[in-house]
C-alpha cells in the first residue's frame, strides 16, 4: 500500500531510493547484491513495504552508505508511529471530502482490511443518514470550524462512494463491532433503525465477514479505541481529532493478534442477525395505539 504523500513513511522510502541510486546500481542489480528478490527492493523504495532496522542496516551496508545511518534510522523512528491531525489534513489537502477520498484510495489498494470498532459502526458500513448525523456531533468537523456545509456533504458522499469495495470479490473484509455500536444513537431513532437494517443486509454479502461481540461475552481486548489493519502492514488508530498510523512490525503483529482474539469472541451469521433484530425491536418507537402523545426524540 502506497504511503500518504509527504508522510514520514514516504520520506523514508525516498531516502532509501536515493541511497540506492547513488550506487549507480539498478533495482535489480541492488537486489542481487543484498540477496533479496527485486520486488522487495521495489516495495521498500515505494513505501509499500515498511523496512525493519535490520533491513536498513543491510541496505546501507550494500550501498556503502553507513554514514547515512543516523538520518535513515531517524526517519524510520518517525515513520513507525505517525500522527495525523484532521484539522491540518482538511486545510492542506482539500477538506473533509478529500480526506475521505484519500481513505478510499487506501482501501482500494488493500487486499485485506480488518476493522475493530467497540462502540461505533465503521465508516464503510454506515448509511448516508447515519454518517451525516455522526459528523454533525460536537466532536465533528463542523463544530471545529474547519469544514463548510458543502464540504461536509462531500464528506458524506465520499464515504458512501468508498463502499464500492464491499462488493469487490478480490478483497477480504473483516469487521468486528461491539454490541454497544448497535445501541448508541447519534441522531434520530429512524436513522439508527435504518443503520441496523443496513448491517443485517451486509451480513449476507459474500466478501464481508461481519461479527458482533455481545455484551454478555467476555471482551478479550480493552475497548479503549478501535483500529483498522490494512494488509497486515499498516494499522490506523483514529482519535476524535486525528489518527495514528502504525507501520512497525511489532505493532502490526500485536494488533493482528488482538483482532484475532476479538473476532473469536464475536458472533456471526444468523446469531449476529438475531442480535441486531433484538436491538431493533428494543429501540423501535412504541406502537401508535395508546402512545399517540409520544414523539421520537
Amino acid at each position: 500500500m502506497l504511503p500518504r504523500p509527504g508522510s514520514n513513511r514516504a520520506r523514508l522510502a525516498a531516502k532509501l531510493r536515493e541511497v540506492r541510486a547513488v550506487t549507480g546500481l539498478s533495482g535489480n542489480q541492488f537486489a542481487r547484491q543484498v540477496g533479496w528478490p527485486q520486488s522487495r527492493v521495489s516495495k521498500i523504495e515505494t513505501g509499500v513495504q515498511f523496512p525493519t532496522a535490520d533491513d536498513i542496516e543491510t541496505w546501507l551496508e550494500a550501498a556503502a552508505a553507513q554514514d547515512e545511518s543516523d538520518v535513515v534510522l531517524g526517519l524510520l523512528t518517525s515513520a513507525r508511529v505517525e500522527s495525523v491531525s484532521f484539522r491540518d489534513e482538511y486545510r492542506e489537502f482539500g477538506g473533509a471530502g478529500a480526506k475521505q477520498r484519500s481513505i478510499g484510495q487506501r482501501e482500494r489498494q488493500a487486499d485485506r482490511i480488518a476493522s475493530f470498532a467497540p462502540a461505533m459502526v465503521p465508516g464503510l458500513l454506515q448509511t448516508a443518514s447515519f454518517a451525516r448525523e455522526l459528523i454533525s456531533l460536537p466532536a465533528g468537523p463542523a463544530t471545529f470550524g474547519f469544514s463548510s456545509a458543502d464540504d461536509l456533504e462531500q464528506m458524506v458522499a465520499a464515504r458512501i462512494d468508498r463502499q464500492a469495495v464491499l462488493y469487490d470479490s478480490s478483497k477480504a473484509l473483516s469487521f468486528v463491532i461491539g454490541e454497544a455500536a448497535l445501541w448508541i444513537r447519534f441522531g434520530s431513532r429512524q436513522t439508527q433503525l435504518g443503520q441496523l437494517d443496513r448491517l443485517q443486509t451486509l451480513i449476507g454479502i459474500g466478501v464481508i465477514d461481519l461479527r458482533i461481540v455481545p455484551f454478555l461475552a467476555a471482551m478479550p481486548v480493552a475497548p479503549l479505541n478501535g483500529f483498522v489493519i490494512y494488509d497486515d502492514e499498516l494499522v490506523v488508530v483514529e482519535t476524535l481529532t486525528g489518527e495514528h498510523n502504525l507501520a512497525d512490525q511489532f505493532d502490526t503483529r500485536t494488533y493482528q493478534e488482538l483482532f484475532r482474539r476479538v473476532r473469536e469472541s464475536a458472533v456471526s451469521g444468523e446469531q449476529a442477525v438475531n442480535l441486531i433484530q433484538r436491538v431493533s425491536r428494543e429501540i423501535a418507537p412504541p406502537a401508535e395505539s395508546g402512545n399517540a402523545g409520544e414523539v421520537d426524540p
